[in-house]
C-alpha cells in the first residue's frame, strides 16, 4: 500500500496516534540496574524501591510508524507517549 492509500487510516482530527493502524509496539527493553544502565539508579537510597513504581521502573518502549516507515529503539520521537509525529489528518 502507497502512502496516499495509508493516509486515509490514519485517525482524523486528532494529535495522538493511539488508534492509528500504522503504529505498533513492537517490544520493551529492560534496562538492568546491576549494570548502571537504569537513569534511576543514582536516585535510588534503597534498593527496595528501585523498579517498584512507573517512576523508577526502567524499560525503552519500542515502537515503529510504517506511515513514516521508522522504529524507535530508544523512545527519541513521541511514538511512545502515543504522540502523532506525521503530521497527517491533523486539525
Amino acid at each position: 500500500m502507497d502512502k496516499i492509500e495509508m493516509a486515509k487510516y490514519i485517525p482524523q482530527k486528532t494529535l495522538y496516534c493511539g488508534e492509528c493502524p500504522w503504529r505498533t509496539h513492537i517490544t520493551d527493553i529492560y534496562l538492568n540496574k546491576e549494570e548502571k544502565n537504569c537513569p534511576f539508579n543514582d536516585n535510588c537510597e534503597d534498593n527496595h524501591i528501585c523498579w517498584t513504581t512507573a517512576q523508577t521502573y526502567c524499560r525503552t518502549r519500542v515502537y515503529r510508524c510504517e506511515y513514516l516507515d521508522y522504529t524507535d529503539w530508544n523512545e527519541d520521537s513521541l511514538l511512545w507517549d502515543e504522540v502523532k509525529e506525521c503530521g497527517i489528518s491533523d486539525e
